[in-house]
């Protein structure tokens, strides 16, 4: 592959939504990924914060997962062209799953909802994906919950592995009807 090739695939995984940017993870993204990754107010509904180390670790292995098609992009508000967080499309078969992290100070915006809808868009449009899963580390999280309503995603049943849910399923035919309402719910401005 020449560097002219993974430019233009590059370019073919940024997609932006009304106020937020999406490019591919790259190297030079260390700081907030481990921003991210360690700070427990960010963590304490997804998993234990990693030491820097650990978070270290977990960059380059999801750098070297961004071939052949991205698995994570960062996000930017437009606006301020801060970097404000991490979305991830994670796996390669049929059912990827989907998930985004924020900086506190980017929570309550509806953000997470956007850069969802944006990926679900892009990932349906540019994949012959048929479905997105997504996974609650925390069942009980309604703002999680809302969103996931929002976007169009249905729970799944419990489990034995999971006996208090928190997995979804949004299929492309649903997203196909249900994509207007939820970029309609989308602000047009900050």
């Amino acid at each position: 592959m020449t560097s002219t090739t993974s430019t233009i695939e590059a370019l073919d995984a940024c997609f932006s939504t009304a106020r937020l940017g999406m490019r591919p993870l790259y190297e030079r993204d260390e700081a907030l990924y481990s921003k991210l990754y360690c700070t427990p107010e960010l963590m304490h509904n997804i998993a234990p914060p990693m030491s820097l180390e650990a978070a270290s670790r977990s960059f380059v292995a999801a750098c070297r997962q961004q071939s052949p098609r991205p698995q994570r992009w960062i996000v930017t508000d437009q606006q301020s062209n801060e970097d404000v967080g991490l979305l991830g499309l994670i796996g390669r078969g049929d059912a990827p799953e989907i998930g985004v992290m924020l900086l506190a100070h980017s929570h309550g915006r509806g953000l997470g909802t956007e850069a969802m809808a944006g990926l679900a868009d892009w990932a349906f449009s540019r994949l012959t994906l048929q479905r997105i899963a997504a996974r609650q580390s925390v069942p009980d999280n309604p703002p999680v919950v809302r969103m996931m309503l929002r976007l169009g995603y249905s729970p799944l049943p419990a489990t034995i592995e999971r006996p208090h849910g928190g997995e979804w399923m949004l299929e492309r035919s649903a997203w196909s009807s249900h994509r207007t309402v939820a970029m309609a719910m989308v602000p047009s401005s900050g």
